[in-house]
Order: structure tokens, then C-alpha cells, then sequence
């Protein structure tokens, strides 16, 4: 009778145990398999040399994976990588497949034609990071916190504007009433401007070079090839030419030169990470990518040095590279920052104090008056501007190797206060580093428009007017109560665009890049180049702070 009441005992046990199991574990369901996938671009025109990023736009059903392998029909026209980006390598056209990984019936293509790179051309990368506006609260985050290591967006097509005539300069200029230099962006076609030639002589003592100075320009992915039989796979071969020609444009028309940028994912030619700069192998190894990283800071600040001594006045070393996004900090630096490049991969978050170590070193053997920058976007935003704190603490705590704070400044003729610019500009400064505006964009467009989407207005136009007149006030006050302190104010959204005015029309995606990051009424001159209230106003500010 006790063994038949220990067996039932038992058996009960064991069934409430299967039950309770049962009601407390999860159903696991696995995802749905995609059924029809929708790329960023279906077609796209290349130069030789040129590049565009692949990826998957849509899935449906939604919940479905997003995974896709890549493959090209033809390897000597158009090359793709495992993360979707295609190299043009020769005139013709190539077929590029996404295969769903998880439902090999599900593809998607797009059509990449290759034409012939005119000797004018020059590669066009994204240079900032786009905001994005909240329509339910457009204070939240207009700014837009893009992470730098994300995927770039499909190469623009690139419009050269046209030289407007007639031309008149303006009797004011502004480096002639500010203390700090005074600067703007230029690129190949604004060079060979006569009219915006005369313009940049007359107004700014500094310029940046869009994309020139940037890795996929300097290295020359096919001379390393060759190189690493004979030299191993530690080599960088750089080709300035182009970075050349314009740096003497500067020195020509009494300008000085910002170098942008030294060590950015998003810029670097992305073979510079694989063995045998083949981007279809493996990555290097830490060793490898550390070597290269010293030879090509050596070569680049030594090159500029050598060739236009003091010109070439300060280098962006890193860029973009701390995520105002994540909960998770690197577990080695203690630093919140952007972790799924390259750089990250391979050498982790100290990748920025190497970049910041060859660059000293580079700097201290080719003049130690150059100055390096870390330059970054919403820097006066929580809790972005505290974690950009710490990062200066991080590279400071042992030697000197940050000399400079640049912030970028892409604001909305609305958003944000000034005063918030200013804030971040005391605390960057009571680290004991300078300061610099490097990419100032007062940004109007019906895009960026308040309220979102609007169309431009005569209130509008005077908004963004009384917003540049803001902006430099802060500048110039900051600049009187920290003197020698701010290095730079660099306008990057100088001209009107109303060419581009169609371009909101136009899906997400598909628009053109400088009415993203630039917008069409941004500018402080109009689009023949005749100076607009918000210039009459920034000059009004710089003679009141003389």
C-alpha cells in the first residue's frame, strides 16, 4: 500500500512539474520568411572609382529578417562587398543581387551603370548627418543622432553650380571684423569659380576641402595592391594630386586649410581594413591596421608640411565616433561610442587614442603648431555633450593628444537655443582644449521648416536671418570672455539652393544630398551670390564685438 501511494505520489509530482513547465516557458515563434524585399536604389550611374551602398529599404512582411547576401554579375565592372557596397571598377553595367538569407526565392537587384571619371571629378561622400524631425515633438531630437558608423547613403549625383553673373562683392567683409579665422567648405568645381574664388579671397581666412582630404581620395587602393607583395601588408600609397591643386588654390587666394579628416569610417576607402586591400577577404589584424594607421598620418600631415609649410593648419583626427544612443559603454575606454565599424572591430574603442597618438607624433615631426580636432555633430545636446567630456578626458588624462574641440554646427532656424551652444562651448573649454565651429548650417527648407513641412515664407526668412545674428553673438561673446580660445567659424551652408526646391517632392531616399544636409534657403548669400540680411546682420554682430 506505501509503495502503490509513493508511486501515485510520484507520478502526480512529475505531471505538475510538466505543467508548471508548460505555463511558464515561453511559445518560441520563429521569425516569418521574408517574402518580397525592396532595395535603397534600383539604379544607379557611376565614375570609375566611385561608390554607392546597397541595402535592404522594405521587407514584407515587416517582421521578417532584413539579412541578404550580395552578389554582382559582372566582378570587373562593379564589385559589392558583404555589407551591400559596390565599387565601380570599369566602364559598363552590372546586375546587383540581394538574396534573402533566410528564403533564397526572395531577390531584389539594382542596375549599376559605369561611365568613364572625367579628370574633374572627385568621389562625393556624406559629410554630416542629416536631422530628423519628430513631427509629435520637434524639440525632441531635431538634430538627428545618425550614428557616423552607419551605412552611407547612396552617392549623390553631383551638379556643379553654374557662376552667376553679374557679380558684385559686398564692401564688408567678415575675417576683416572677426577675431577668431573665419571659414568655409570648398570642393574642385568651387576652385575653378572665379566668381566664388574672388568671393572666398574677399570674406574667410580658412577653407575645409569637402571630400579631398579624406581617405577613400588620399589612398590609392590600386598602388597598395601592388605593394603588398613587394612590401608587405603594413603599406599605405597615397595620390594627392587633386588635394594638391586645391591647397595651392588656397595658398594663392590667402587661405589657410582645416584638413578634414584624418581617421572617419564613413570616409576611409574601405579596403584600407582587408588583407591585401582586397575588400572581399579577410579584415587585418590589429597590428596590421595600427601600422597602417601611423604610416598613413605620417605620410599625410608630412606630405601637406613638406609641401606648403603652415598652410595646412589643423587636422579633424577622428570624427563622429561617440554615440549619444547607447546604454552600453566600451568596456575598455568606458567611453559610449559607435561599435560597429571597422575600426571598432578590429583595434576596439582605443582605435581613437592610436588615431590621436600617430597624429601627434606626425604633427611633432612636421610642425607642432598644427592643431588636432575632434569634431562631432549635436555637441550641445544631452547627454551627448557629457559623454563628449569624458571622451576629452580619456584622450587627455595622460598626455595632451586633443588640442581642439570641434563642433559641428547643423542647427534648425528654430532649434536650439543659442544659449545651449554656448553652454557646451564653456565646458569644452574648461577641459583646458580650444574650440572650433566647423560645419555651421543654419538650415531652412520646407523640410526643416516650423511647422514641419510648411512652405518658406518672408517670417521664415527672417527667422533664419535673426538665427545666424544668435549664433554669432554667442561666438563673439564666447570668444571675448575666453580669448584665444575659439579657433575657427566655418560656414558650410553658404549659399541659397533654390535649384533643389523640387527635391521635397521627392520620396525619402531619393533626394538630392545637398538638399539634406544643406537645405535651399540656408544660405548667408542668395544663389547669384548677393549677400542676404542674415550676412548684413552676421557683419552688424562682428563690428559690435571689435
Amino acid at each position: 500500500m506505501k509503495k502503490t501511494l509513493k508511486k501515485a505520489f510520484s507520478l502526480v509530482l512529475c505531471m505538475s512539474m510538466v505543467l508548471t513547465l508548460a505555463a511558464v516557458t515561453p511559445e518560441v515563434k520563429a521569425a516569418p520568411k521574408a517574402k518580397k524585399i525592396t532595395l535603397n536604389v534600383k539604379k544607379k550611374t557611376l565614375t570609375v572609382g566611385n561608390k554607392v551602398t546597397l541595402k535592404v529599404k522594405k521587407v514584407k512582411p515587416s517582421k521578417a529578417s532584413k539579412k541578404v547576401t550580395w552578389k554582382t554579375s559582372n566582378k570587373k565592372v562593379a564589385s559589392v562587398s558583404k555589407k551591400g557596397v559596390v565599387k565601380a571598377k570599369a566602364v559598363g553595367s552590372a546586375k546587383i543581387t540581394a538574396t534573402a538569407t533566410a528564403n533564397k526565392k526572395v531577390k531584389a537587384t539594382c542596375k549599376i551603370t559605369v561611365k568613364e571619371a572625367k579628370a574633374e571629378d572627385t568621389p562625393v561622400q556624406p559629410t554630416a548627418n542629416v536631422p530628423t524631425i519628430n513631427p509629435a515633438n520637434p524639440t525632441q531630437n531635431p538634430g538627428g543622432n545618425v550614428l557616423s558608423t552607419q551605412e552611407p547613403a547612396a552617392e549623390p549625383t553631383k551638379t556643379p553650380r553654374p557662376s552667376p553673373t553679374p557679380f558684385e562683392l559686398p564692401e564688408d567683409a567678415m575675417k576683416d571684423y572677426a577675431s577668431f579665422d573665419v571659414g568655409t567648405v570648398v570642393n574642385r568645381d568651387k576652385t575653378l569659380d572665379k566668381s566664388f574664388t574672388q568671393l572666398a579671397a574677399q570674406q574667410f581666412d580658412i577653407v575645409s576641402f569637402e571630400n579631398e582630404m579624406k581617405g577613400y581620395s588620399l589612398i590609392d587602393v590600386g598602388a597598395s595592391q601592388q605593394a603588398v607583395a613587394t612590401e608587405g601588408e603594413t603599406v599605405v600609397k597615397c595620390q594627392f594630386g587633386t588635394a594638391d591643386e586645391m591647397v595651392q588654390w588656397a595658398v594663392d587666394n590667402g587661405l589657410k586649410v582645416r584638413g578634414h579628416v584624418l581617421f572617419w569610417e564613413q570616409s576611409m576607402a574601405n579596403a584600407f581594413f582587408y588583407q591585401g586591400y582586397d575588400e572581399n577577404g579577410e579584415l587585418v589584424d590589429a597590428e596590421t591596421l595600427k601600422a597602417r594607421m601611423e604610416s598613413y598620418a605620417n605620410q599625410v600631415i608630412g606630405h601637406f608640411e613638406e609641401k606648403f609649410p603652415g598652410e595646412v593648419v589643423a587636422w579633424d583626427v577622428v570624427n563622429e565616433a561617440i554615440n549619444a544612443d547607447s546604454s552600453e559603454k566600451d568596456e575598455t575606454t568606458g567611453l559610449y561610442l559607435n561599435n560597429t565599424g571597422n575600426f571598432y572591430k578590429i583595434l576596439g574603442g582605443e582605435y581613437i587614442k592610436y588615431a590621436f597618438e600617430y597624429a601627434q607624433a606626425a604633427k611633432k615631426a612636421a610642425n607642432e603648431k598644427i592643431q588636432l580636432f575632434y569634431n562631432d555633430f549635436n555637441c550641445f545636446q544631452s547627454p551627448k555633450t557629457n559623454r563628449i567630456v569624458d571622451l576629452i578626458n580619456y584622450l587627455n588624462a595622460d598626455e595632451k593628444l586633443l588640442d581642439c574641440m570641434g563642433m559641428e554646427g547643423y542647427v534648425l532656424t528654430y532649434w536650439p537655443n543659442a544659449s545651449e551652444v554656448k553652454s557646451a562651448m564653456e565646458k569644452f573649454a574648461g577641459l583646458g582644449v580650444k574650440v572650433g565651429i566647423n560645419e555651421l548650417c543654419v538650415r531652412l527648407s520646407q523640410h526643416y521648416n516650423n511647422p514641419e513641412n510648411s512652405p518658406i515664407t518672408d517670417k521664415n526668412i527672417e527667422d533664419h536671418a535673426k538665427k545666424c545674428e544668435d549664433m554669432f553673438k554667442v561666438y563673439c561673446e564666447f570668444n571675448k570672455a575666453h580669448p584665444d580660445t575659439l579657433t575657427n567659424v566655418s560656414i558650410w551652408a553658404l549659399f541659397d539652393r533654390p535649384d533643389l526646391i523640387a527635391e521635397f517632392d521627392k520620396p525619402e531616399g531619393e533626394r538630392h544630398y545637398d538638399y539634406d544636409v544643406y537645405g535651399t534657403h540656408s544660405g548667408l548669400f542668395d544663389e547669384n551670390y548677393k549677400a542676404k540680411d542674415a550676412f548684413n546682420r552676421v557683419i552688424a554682430v562682428l563690428k559690435e564685438y571689435v
